[in-house]
């Protein structure tokens, strides 16, 4: 019922080391296993609490998308050279289009040699490589107890600090605010072969959207 799903959207916020409460309704966190789970509290959920969980279970390669019939052969060697040449990659697309899908199959193919810095909302690309630095933005936290809030910390201010931090390919999990300047400033100081996401429906609006953010 709607009173145990709410205490069972709080404990799975705990586990999480975040909250939700009707002074933070909204809740976008990872799980151990590295599923997504999205929460949300009325009166921002009209009907009651809403609790959403995205698992991932398979990481496709650039090999077996061409087998599912996602990517042809050609459009996949041209994506592998593409990532070979330190090419800067965008990947656009609507909501459950397979972005995300892509960015593990095209980073799984960066050279085992090359440090990596991923940056993301809410971790969710799994990449398995020798040289990778993981850094998870966080959303301001109100105070549980007599703690002091922490501030949040966007994506914008983890893009800045990755430059101390000599990557030399930048992972964005998806662009779609201020940070989009601090990428395209990183890209311009010699950070090639960087690779992130936006929601677009075409390539134009891609580049629209960008600009725009």
């Amino acid at each position: 019922d709607e009173r145990n799903l709410k205490v069972a959207i709080k404990n799975i916020a705990r586990t999480c080391g975040d909250e939700i409460s009707d002074a933070q309704p909204i809740l976008d966190a990872r799980l151990e296993d590295g599923s997504r789970v999205a929460a949300m509290f009325p009166p921002c959920s009209v009907n009651g609490p809403t609790l959403t969980i995205r698992k991932f279970t398979h990481r496709y390669s650039l090999e077996e998308l061409v087998e599912v019939g996602t990517l042809t052969p050609h459009l996949a060697a041209q994506l592998q050279a593409a990532v070979n040449d330190r090419k800067n990659i965008l990947i656009s697309g609507g909501t459950g289009t397979g972005k995300t899908t892509l960015l593990n199959a095209l980073a799984a193919t960066i050279p085992d040699g090359d440090r990596i810095v991923l940056i993301e909302e809410t971790s969710e690309i799994m990449i398995d490589k020798p040289n990778l630095v993981r850094f998870e933005a966080r959303r301001a936290q109100t105070p549980m107890g007599q703690e002091a809030p922490l501030p949040a910390v966007a994506i914008a201010d983890l893009l800045r600090a990755t430059l101390r931090h000599r990557p030399d390919r930048i992972l964005v999990g998806e662009v779609r605010g201020p940070e989009a300047f601090d990428l395209l400033q990183a890209l311009n100081t010699g950070h090639l072969g960087s690779l992130s996401t936006i929601h677009a429906n075409s390539a134009e609006q891609a580049l629209a959207r960008l600009a725009h953010c």
